[in-house]
């Protein structure tokens, strides 16, 4: 399957909108069933309290001597009730019972008595212990109906004949009106909270998608090297660190890019030379144009040599940035690869009347391929030997973290133009060969997790300084 087709029906706005929705209707359920059940608890609760309060005060309204050793008519107890108790009493309009120590009914004496002599006492009567002082709080179907019952034991302060329990009831339907009230608030309340929120979530989405669906379209550009223009966001979060590294990203790549194309170049111009002077000098001996063909002959072999060369260091170049394989390392003493380089460059600096200098470390041993070590320091130093005047000095020195080495001749020094030019593939000084000896080198010390920089010397000489990991 091709990448370019691999599309989703959902964008990020839509998948943000519907997760914001899911959690905001979870979070409101579980806000709504909570409420639900405080609100019911907490209001049975207050009606189970105010009708013990209610059954207390009408209770010692009746309990007093007017009223002992007489017949409770429901006239005079409610005459006495509205004079006695205070005006916040909620349950006058409730049914109440007293009865006797006995399980008499002693008030009320009408039909109410009946039904609940009937209806109540026989459910409620395996409560009704003398030695209980404790108020007690219950519900109880009357006629299918829901009621909160308390029954109120008598103090001790009462006439004997009105001492046993009092019963208040009162139908639980007006505490679930209320109930139901409070929950159709709630859920219409819920109801213009989700809307306002999905609303917002909206809003929040696309505030979140917009720098998103430019990243996409910058990343995208850059798929297709379009590296120009650039994508700003301020959100002041990960997503502005995200277009902060695409940037860098497309930079890098702008380069990469045109290094490679500079590469190509370099590499067709460096092949197509020794081709053209090869085919020139073949097509001479050819024709018969020159008198002694032997000369002719031996360009051709030093340009094919040189052809070679080319061809050989660009395919060591690329095993060494592919091939993780090729470095076989292994604790080797620096000392002794720095001076195996020197070794196999002393022939040169002799010839050249060049004297090269070491000043050592201590026996420090690296974890390092000799072999490729030794490479990019002799490519160090016979760049030196191209350019200096009559010395080149080797400085080894211990860092807490890293070994350092510093490569300087006493030559002109670079151009200030060229310094960060130098590692590139086939960039070539005034006296360079092929101009890969130093990439080849920063790839062998990239490898190693190492670098190296060029720079002028305060002598006036090219210094290079390579850095090792010591760990």
């Amino acid at each position: 399957m091709r990448i370019d087709k691999l599309r989703t029906n959902r964008s990020i706005t839509k998948k943000i909108i519907f997760s914001y929705i899911l959690i905001i209707l979870f979070a409101l359920l579980i806000v709504g069933l909570l409420f639900s059940f405080l609100a019911r608890f907490y209001t049975e609760r207050q009606a189970k309290n105010q009708l013990i309060r209610d059954a207390t005060s009408i209770y010692n309204v009746i309990a007093t001597e007017q009223f002992s050793g007489k017949i409770l008519s429901d006239s005079k107890v409610r005459q006495a009730i509205r004079q006695n108790i205070l005006p916040e009493l909620r349950n006058l309009e409730s049914n109440f019972t007293l009865i006797s120590r006995d399980y008499k009914i002693i008030y009320p004496r009408d039909e109410e008595a009946e039904i609940f002599k009937n209806l109540v006492l026989p459910k409620i009567q395996y409560k009704l212990n003398p030695k209980t002082k404790k108020t007690i709080v219950m519900k109880l179907k009357i006629n299918n109906t829901e009621n909160f019952l308390a029954i109120l034991p008598s103090n001790s302060n009462a006439p004997i004949g009105l001492r046993g329990w009092f019963v208040l009831y009162s139908p639980v339907g007006p505490v679930q009106k209320l109930i139901r009230s409070l929950l159709f608030v709630l859920a219409v309340s819920l109801v213009i909270t989700a809307i306002i929120a999905v609303l917002a979530g909206v809003l929040v989405a696309g505030a979140i998608a917009k720098p998103i669906i430019k990243l996409k379209a910058r990343a995208e550009a850059i798929s297709k090297r379009k590296f120009d223009g650039v994508v700003e966001i301020h959100t002041r979060d990960e997503l502005e660190d995200l277009a902060v590294a695409i940037e860098k990203m497309a930079v890098e790549l702008k380069e990469y890019d045109l290094t490679q194309k500079r590469f190509f170049q370099n590499a067709s111009h460096e092949l197509k030379t020794p081709l053209m002077s090869i085919q020139g000098y073949a097509e001479g001996i050819k024709d018969g144009v020159f008198e002694n063909n032997e000369e002719a002959l031996e360009v051709i072999a030093q340009e094919s040599s040189r052809l070679k060369g080319v061809v050989e260091e660009l395919i060591f170049l690329s095993k060494l940035e592919s091939q993780d394989g090729l470095y076989v390392f292994s604790e080797t003493p620096i000392n002794k690869v720095i001076e195996k380089s020197i070794e196999k460059l002393t022939g040169i600096a002799i010839k050249e009347n060049i004297k090269i200098s070491l000043t050592s470390c201590d026996n420090v041993y690296l974890n390092i391929d000799s072999d490729k070590i030794i490479q990019a320091l002799i490519n160090v130093i016979g760049n030196c030997l191209r350019y200096a005047k009559s010395e080149i000095k080797i400085i080894c020195q211990n860092r807490p973290d890293w070994l350092e080495i510093k490569i300087n001749d006493d030559g002109n020094g670079f151009d200030e133009s060229e310094i960060s030019k130098l590692f590139e593939r086939f960039y070539k000084g005034k006296k360079g060969k092929s101009g890969l000896g130093l990439a080849i080198t920063r790839i062998i010390l990239e490898k190693h997790g190492g670098s190296i920089n060029a720079s002028n010397a305060s002598n006036g000489g090219a210094e290079f300084t390579i850095k090792l990991p010591r760990e």
